[in-house]
């Protein structure tokens, strides 16, 4: 297993091996490379799962609050045009809702949109006005969502006076890029809550930040730099950012930004927006700090699919892989582990030997131990059946002690 620790900038001696990774076979298996997946929440009742919800259509982005925060799952639905939330699977609590359910998110009235990625605001920045059944108030946005739109979300929240809290069911637009074909893949947020980092797949493909007030920062040529292109922009057949998240691996927050090979159009050869090219080996991680400096490109040996979700095992419980960084592949649906250590791939999270393969998997998240999913089990969000359908569940290390 591995610990966690703060990652060594070795800036004299940045990893950059561009577009031609080698392919390496993965290691053997061995007995702690054994988890089980279970489904949770499903659209449709032939995933198995122990709640059918019709809402969960293409489950994309997860984030939920700290432990003793108390708050929800929150799983954004793109095809539902809805973040949904659900609370409880830890200790003997089983999955359930309370009186928040679904936040909507429209553009404008009736006009749902399409929410990708969602994070939670650790801070009293991105201050917002949200409306609701008792009227408007003002206060920080407690979510912050991304859609493949190019636009931005809040959602806010207000504690009265009884100890209830006022819990709208709509987001808020703060940005929106659409006409200037920003597509917003994901985002992530420091945990001072400065600067939000965002993932643009659309026709000009690359890292965007705004600040605490949601206006967008303008980034010098050197910060948060493609290091698979030559030219300003990604072209068509060349890797853009597909998802960003701010990690710590130990005392450090980085950020990880996860590229994927954008499509070609068959006949004009020209890039394809928010289309990824899917395929064994088509896929990069690259880690930048958080003013976009480059600290490495990590050797994913081949083993990368159109990579989206990250995440950071805790230090035990999490069987072989326990401390390590962990990359969902959308393209086929597997999870690969990385040594935090050595910055490398180390093998594919397995079931009995086989690769665990999650069609669709986008988001992937520990529980936060309190009220919000057990500690060292891994949730995911995932859009099978070319992401008309949606699935929220869970993978746990079957070798571990619990």
């Amino acid at each position: 297993m591995f610990q966690s620790k703060a990652i060594i900038l070795l800036t004299s001696a940045l990893i950059i091996s561009g577009c031609s990774t080698p392919k390496v076979k993965p290691t053997a298996v061995n007995s702690e490379n054994n988890f089980g997946q279970i489904n949770l929440v499903a659209n449709r009742a032939e995933f198995k799962p122990q709640i059918v919800d019709p809402q969960m259509q293409n489950a994309w982005g997860l984030a939920n609050r700290p432990a003793g925060l108390g708050g929800h799952f929150w799983i954004t639905a793109q095809k539902a045009g809805s973040s949904i939330e659900y609370v409880g699977d830890v200790g003997q609590q089983k999955l359930f809702q309370d009186g928040l359910k679904n936040v909507d998110l429209s553009h404008k009235k009736g006009k749902l949109d399409s929410p990708t990625g969602v994070v939670f605001n650790p801070s009293t920045n991105f201050v917002i006005e949200q409306p609701s059944k008792s009227g408007k108030f003002t206060s920080e946005s407690k979510f912050i969502f991304a859609s493949d739109s190019g636009r931005i979300y809040g959602w806010a929240e207000k504690k009265n006076a009884d100890g209830t809290f006022n819990r709208p069911t709509d987001g808020v637009v703060k940005v929106n890029n659409q006409k200037r074909g920003d597509q917003y893949f994901g985002l992530g947020i420091d945990s001072k809550g400065e600067k939000l980092i965002v993932a643009d797949f659309g026709t000009k493909p690359q890292i965007r930040m705004f600040d605490s007030k949601f206006k967008e920062i303008k980034l010098a040529k050197d910060q948060f730099k493609n290091p698979f292109i030559k030219g300003a922009y990604t072209k068509a057949g060349e890797y853009g950012p597909y998802n960003v998240q701010v990690l710590n691996l130990g005392s450090t927050e980085h950020v990880f930004v996860a590229y994927s090979e954008i499509e070609k159009h068959p006949k004009t050869g020209k890039l394809e927006a928010g289309e990824e090219q899917k395929g064994e080996g088509l896929g990069r991680v690259v880690e930048y700090d958080l003013d976009g400096k480059l600290v490495r490109v990590w050797n994913d040996k081949g083993l990368l699919n159109a990579p989206w979700g990250f995440a950071v095992a805790p230090s035990e419980g999490f069987g072989k892989f326990s401390g390590a960084l962990l990359v969902g592949n959308f393209g086929d649906g597997t999870i690969v582990a990385f040594d935090p250590k050595t910055f490398e791939a180390i093998d594919y999270l397995k079931s009995k030997g086989n690769k665990i393969q999650i069609e669709g998997l986008w988001g992937i998240m520990f529980g936060n131990g309190a009220s919000l999913g057990e500690k060292n089990h891994l949730y995911f969000a995932a859009g099978p059946n070319d992401e008309t359908d949606g699935i929220f569940g869970k993978i746990k290390s079957e070798t571990s002690q619990e």
